[in-house]
């Protein structure tokens, strides 16, 4: 009976290994799925398109006017004005705004389409980084749930053997029970793993625009070793690249361009009129010119431009300081996920090379322990619990080090191969 044991330990040991060939979703396809479909994206990228519009619409002159007046017209001649008049006059005016004030507005709203559509590529590395997470986290959950059903069927096998044991007298009852319990906890964790599963994949389908229910396959692998990069190469390129931070770039360009305009305020704009005088029952018809300027310097409406202009100004200032305040955010960002990729890394390493065989090395030692009789069937049990607590740890450090990559992504503001492409 132990050497049956044992040859249930060795072959369920033999089969828990990591490199097993399985369909495999490929990351990019439901990256790019995610950039097709995503339904904030495309809120994102339509109100992008509706900001450049406003370019054309604030560098247009003001529509202009034509009218018809009627002078010294008796109420008798009435529907037709023109009958009995003295005189009409027809006439068609257009304001002309002093020279940079529509250009300046046309900057201002440039620069504010150029700060939306940077806000719709930084939304869009936030989908991609979302993806990812999602993936390598369901990666994750179906590696325990790979594991669980494993150690249920070895935990099943040992019930049945402690159980047969018992009743003939050769094992004890606290072997068997220990079994049994063990193996209701297995089936307790299954079922909440399985909802784990169910939750990652709702997630994951949300983001896709897919139906929620969705499954996806089993995930084969995900590690991917990059560069030893440090901060110095990073930072600078996430100065240059961070989609955020040229939309706050554009934001500042945005206010400059408003004080600019705000500071042409003070000087007027020019009202053209043309007119022809129809003079009833004469021939002395003739034309005439209005000029006309409003008169923004009056003292009881010069608060108005002097506000706009010192509002602008701490506008400017604003803008600046949160673009520093960001510049240092992603300064923070960029050393936060080097951080967590360098120790995930090591991580990974040593649950493979060393804390998996040795935990190994000690359910074989235990294994011909309890075979000689010098240790106990709990103890075996233990050992290999050991052996899957390491491997289940190793496949979460797996996990963490693709998130810690997908951080970096968003953080420097470049995918893994532009950064390398980048980084020479």
């Amino acid at each position: 009976m132990i050497k049956t044991i044992l040859l249930i330990f060795m072959l369920f040991l033999s089969g828990t290994g990591f490199g097993q060939e399985k369909p495999q979703p490929s990351i990019n396809d439901l990256v790019a799925e995610a950039l097709r479909n995503n339904p904030q994206l495309k809120a994102a990228n339509s109100q992008t398109l509706a900001e450049q519009t406003k370019v054309k619409q604030v560098t247009a002159w003001d529509s202009p006017q034509v009218g018809v007046s009627f002078y010294q017209t008796p109420i008798q001649s009435f529907p037709n004005p023109i009958k009995n008049g003295m005189e009409t006059d027809y006439y068609i005016q257009q304001m002309f705004p002093f020279p940079g004030k529509l250009s300046n507005m046309g900057k201002s709203a440039e620069n504010n389409a150029a700060m939306y559509s940077e806000q719709y590529k930084e939304l869009q590395r936030e989908i991609i980084r979302e993806v990812k997470s999602d993936y390598y986290e369901l990666y994750f959950v179906q590696k325990k749930i790979d594991i669980n059903k494993e150690n249920q069927a070895l935990l099943q096998q040992l019930t049945n053997i402690t159980a047969k044991q018992y009743q003939v007298g050769s094992g004890s009852q606290a072997d068997m029970l220990r079994a049994q319990t063990e193996l209701s906890t297995l089936i307790n964790d299954g079922v909440n793993l399985d909802k784990e599963k169910r939750n990652v994949e709702t997630m994951l389908n949300t983001i896709l625009n897919r139906p929620a229910d969705g499954t996806f396959p089993e995930i084969s692998s995900i590690e991917d070793t990059i560069p030893g990069w440090n901060f110095s190469q990073l930072s600078t390129l996430a100065y240059e690249n961070r989609p955020e931070l040229k939309a706050m770039k554009y934001n500042i360009k945005m206010n400059e361009a408003e004080l600019a305009t705000s500071k042409l305020e003070y000087y007027p704009d020019i009202m053209v009129q043309l007119m022809y005088k129809n003079m009833t029952g004469t021939t002395n018809d003739f034309w005439s010119t209005m000029l006309g300027v409003n008169i923004p310097i009056a003292f009881w409406s010069k608060d108005k431009f002097t506000g706009k202009v010192e509002e602008n100004k701490i506008n400017i200032s604003t803008a600046q300081d949160q673009y520093n305040a960001s510049k240092n955010m992603v300064a923070s960002q960029v050393q936060n996920a080097l951080v967590k990729i360098e120790s995930d890394k090591n991580l990974i390493d040593l649950y493979k090379n060393t804390v998996i065989p040795q935990a190994q090395q000690t359910l074989q030692s235990t294994l011909s322990a309890y075979q000689t009789g010098r240790t106990q069937f709990l103890m075996v049990i233990d050992a290999y619990k050991m052996v899957l607590k390491a491997k289940q740890d190793y496949y979460m450090s797996q996990m963490n080090y693709m998130q810690s990559q997908a951080l970096l992504e968003q953080a420097v503001g470049l995918s893994i191969k532009q950064i390398e492409e980048k980084v020479k």
